[in-house]
């Protein structure tokens, strides 16, 4: 504890309050239920293709091929923007998904873009193939523990090239809970969509924020 004047008397502090001009800001204090709410427990997560088979008919295998294998949504805000936002273990204020996506071997999202948002992929465990420009004609590998920040508007993907599943973290930044609207896939994935599971499936796909158009100069 130390003491400093304010407003002309001596006020002591504590070494967890901060001043902020002439206002003491405390720290404060939760319950246990209430810290509860800002807990993610990874074996009580729901992967978000589950959440889009039974809100949106969208099959389970066509949702997978979209994104990758299995995505759990570990963070994000309330009312948050985009495909990828069903049912968060943690609602946070800040402009942030965290995601783990899980993926066998050969796994991997459709090439895509992010407009308005910073995508970032850490490896948790395997190996990772990072794809990146219109036709993924770039690449680099991750092994556990590296780490790639994607610029807004470059398409890109990400494969696991191990013989076992492997984890990546992906963690999605943005300005306001609507910036998060802003994924494109490139038309050569539209085209791999109607081949294996028909136009109906597009047409779901596109109802839920999707587009097939990144790449294409308009």
């Amino acid at each position: 504890m130390f003491f400093i004047m304010m407003n002309g008397c001596l006020a002591a502090v504590g070494f967890y309050d901060q001043i902020k001009g002439n206002s003491l800001v405390r720290t404060k204090k939760i319950s246990p239920e209430q810290m509860n709410k800002q807990i993610s427990r990874f074996k009580e997560l729901e992967p978000q293709s589950s959440a889009y088979e039974q809100v949106d008919g969208v099959p389970k295998e066509a949702y997978e091929m979209l994104t990758a294998k299995t995505l759990y949504l570990l963070m994000s805000p309330e009312n948050q923007g985009g495909p990828m936002a069903q049912q968060p273990a943690v609602i946070t204020k800040d402009k942030m998904s965290i995601i783990i996506a899980e993926c066998p071997p050969g796994d991997r999202p459709m090439l895509h873009a992010h407009h308005n948002t910073n995508e970032t992929f850490f490896c948790l465990d395997g190996r990772f193939r990072i794809r990146w420009g219109d036709e993924g004609e770039n690449e680099i590998t991750l092994d556990p523990y590296d780490m790639i920040a994607v610029p807004p508007g470059v398409v890109r993907d990400f494969t696991n090239i191990t013989d076992h599943t492997a984890r990546l973290l992906v963690i999605i930044t943005g300005e306001d809970e609507d910036a998060f609207n802003d994924i494109e896939m490139t038309p050569g994935e539209a085209k791999r969509v109607v081949e294996q599971h028909g136009e109906h499936v597009l047409d779901h796909f596109r109802k839920i924020g999707m587009n097939f158009e990144a790449g294409i100069d308009r």
